[in-house]
């Protein structure tokens, strides 16, 4: 077969032939056929190691064939892609997310900024269910997903509408079996979770071998969260709580905090107070390393929150590919709530820098950082766009670029509990691949640069990428 060479393509266009949805339909059915993606260079994202000409070999959606170009036998009939200059990486993993089952969302955006996983964390059970069947068949177009279903929290839940009231140990115990049979990937808990209860939630889900995640309860020191087991921190786990505890808040002051209904107020009052050089901090640091802890920090949506962006982002050109729907919502009164009175906002600024560099301060100590964006949202937070803008802030709080992928690739696997199939790029392993041009080691902006994403082994060069983008366009404005 005439080998495919990985280049640019021409630029977006306002109108889909016929002939473009066809080759779009091919592309999102399931591989069948044999795909050998030669003379690139793989980035080992455990090692950091550069495998300088291999090719790869993809049949049946899985990686058969791992080897230097000049020992590798193309198979017969297989589809070749040329990579020479070019960089492969793991497909990237989005830990965060919300509203994948809503029909405005256009996960399409993820396979063209080359997210080929992501997991959501509350949502209606029936409708991500349904939602992994279509993407399984082939029939959407979109990542693989791995989902929680509806959170655990207390009585009354924060979101109602995807929450199971968890408020007793028998009710908890009940929902994790529940949510177990049905086949979520984890258990989430929520800000009003009791001690005892946790302790219930996790016991159970052990036995269930679903791994417990989410916010560390307001009610619970975040060294209590992690010693009764909750396994992947999402956002930033020091509340007032934890500062109370620790003598850095009177007990009336830490209850002022708590009962702001602003996240980012709260944010902003609890880390202008939180002193980073304290002992207890360095002491949560080594608790959370040395449980083998998970954090997910979530920096983009903290910037795009506690900073207020969203009119900047109103104009932003990520929009051109989103529905009115989505941008209204973001620009609409419910988000009103993020922004902080002018008297907070130098408080809020600091408390962002405070979070990355306390990020910093996990990273050096070993706690396992992974990559999550809790979008999709508008602008950089838009679906897809939203995790390079991640990958971008955590090597601004620290981390090399290397340790940056790695946080969305193989440690994002890790807490998936499916490293047996995802985050590098081995034999075995599904075929989930983004082809790049440059080294994404050297610079994490590099990353962003897609040529060719292969997605359950089917390759969308880069060609099939601008018209996937071109057709989520065309729907955006005719939605407008």
């Amino acid at each position: 077969m005439q080998p495919t060479p990985m280049g640019r393509g021409s630029p977006l266009m306002p109108r889909i032939s016929v002939a473009i949805l066809v080759a779009l339909a091919a592309a999102h059915a399931p591989a069948r056929e044999s795909l050998v993606i030669r003379g690139g260079t793989v980035i080992d994202t455990r090692t950091g190691r550069a495998l300088d000409n291999y090719t790869v070999v993809i049949e049946g959606g899985r990686i058969t064939r791992l080897a230097p170009a000049t020992e590798v036998a193309t198979p017969p009939a297989a589809r070749i892609a040329e990579a020479r200059g070019l960089w492969l990486l793991p497909g990237l993993i989005d830990m965060h997310v919300h509203g994948s089952a809503r029909p405005d969302v256009p996960l399409s955006l993820y396979v063209a900024n080359g997210v080929t996983s992501i997991r959501d964390l509350g949502g209606a059970l029936t409708s991500l269910q349904l939602l992994r069947q279509e993407l399984q068949s082939g029939k959407r177009v979109g990542p693989r997903l791995y989902f929680a279903g509806p959170v655990l929290d207390g009585d009354p839940p924060t979101a109602p509408s995807i929450s199971i009231i968890a408020n007793t140990p028998t009710r908890a115990v009940s929902a994790v079996h529940f949510l177990a049979d049905q086949g979520v990937d984890a258990i989430k808990v929520y800000n009003g979770i009791s001690a005892p209860i946790l302790r219930a939630i996790v016991q159970t889900a052990r036995r269930r071998h679903v791994p417990v995640v989410g916010h560390v309860p307001r009610a619970i020191t975040a060294s209590q969260a992690v010693q009764l087991g909750l396994r992947v921190v999402e956002h930033s786990p020091i509340r007032a709580v934890d500062l109370e505890s620790w003598g850095m808040l009177a007990a009336d002051e830490a209850e002022r905090i708590r009962e702001s209904p602003s996240v980012t107020v709260r944010e902003a009052l609890v880390w202008h107070q939180l002193d980073l050089k304290a002992r207890p901090v360095a002491a949560l640091v080594a608790k959370l390393a040395a449980a083998r802890t998970f954090l997910d920090p979530t920096l983009s949506i903290d910037e795009f929150d506690s900073l207020f962006l969203y009119p900047e982002q109103a104009s932003h050109p990520n929009n051109r590919f989103l529905r009115r729907s989505l941008v209204d919502e973001a620009l609409g009164p419910e988000h009103q709530i993020f922004k902080v009175p002018g008297d907070l906002a130098g408080a809020a600024r600091a408390g962002v820098e405070k979070r990355r560099a306390f990020i910093q301060m996990c990273h050096r100590a070993g706690v396992r950082i992974i990559a999550g964006t809790d979008g999709p949202g508008i602008g950089s937070l838009a679906p897809g766009f939203g995790i390079h803008r991640e990958l971008e802030l955590l090597v601004t709080a620290g981390l090399t670029p290397l340790d940056a992928l790695r946080a969305g690739t193989f440690d994002a696997a890790l807490a998936l509990g499916d490293e047996r199939n995802l985050g590098s790029i081995d034999e075995g392993k599904l075929a989930d691949i983004v082809v790049v041009r440059g080294d994404p080691r050297l610079n994490i902006v590099y990353a962003s640069r897609v040529e060719a994403v292969v997605l359950r082994g089917r390759l969308f060069d880069r060609a099939t990428l601008d018209s996937l983008l071109a057709q989520t366009a065309n729907d955006a404005i005719r939605d407008k």
